[in-house]
């Protein structure tokens, strides 16, 4: 009996660590402030911008000092501040009552240890107040990200054209 339940509390903690070693993995923790990060880009309907500035802030801290921006349509690359692209972001939230911004088919791949490529679809709903109906855009977008002390930071964005205009 005594043996029957060694065996079992050595599964189950087998399972449970294998489980945290997933949960918690470069790869697993990426997806997760990826994912995060399109809620922070939504807009609601009534939003403040007091509200919309808490939202930038989140996004700022997972930018670089400096992030280079790529539109290869427009063959502009470009390496902004984070001030100069949370002001971008602003505007464009400004521009519209609603956004929805949803990231599907995410992947991510670490070739060295403290970097990472992730490639992504994002989908873009727009809503302006006067508007009935909304516009959508997607994209193919890449990112590439750095480790940073306490998260993965953002330090190349290749955005097509359709979702920067």
């Amino acid at each position: 009996m005594f043996n029957k339940l060694i065996i079992v509390a050595l599964v189950l903690a087998v399972v449970l660590g294998s489980w945290f070693a997933y949960y918690f993995s470069d790869k697993e923790v990426l997806k997760r402030q990826i994912t995060g990060l399109a809620g922070e880009l939504d807009k609601k309907a009534g939003e403040t911008p007091i509200q919309l500035a808490l939202k930038m802030r989140a996004v700022k801290d997972q930018l670089a000092d400096r992030c280079r921006v790529v539109v290869p349509e427009r063959s502009f690359d470009e390496a902004l501040e984070q001030d100069l692209i949370i002001r971008y972001l602003m505007y464009r939230h400004n521009s519209y009552e609603v956004i929805t911004v949803a990231f599907e088919d995410l992947y991510v791949d670490i070739p060295t240890k403290g970097e990472a490529t992730a490639q992504l679809t994002v989908r873009i709903n727009m809503n302006k107040a006067n508007q009935t109906e909304a516009v959508e855009e997607s994209g193919q977008v890449e990112l590439t990200l750095k480790k940073g002390e306490d998260n993965w930071l953002l330090h190349t964005v290749i955005v097509p054209e359709n979702l920067v205009e």
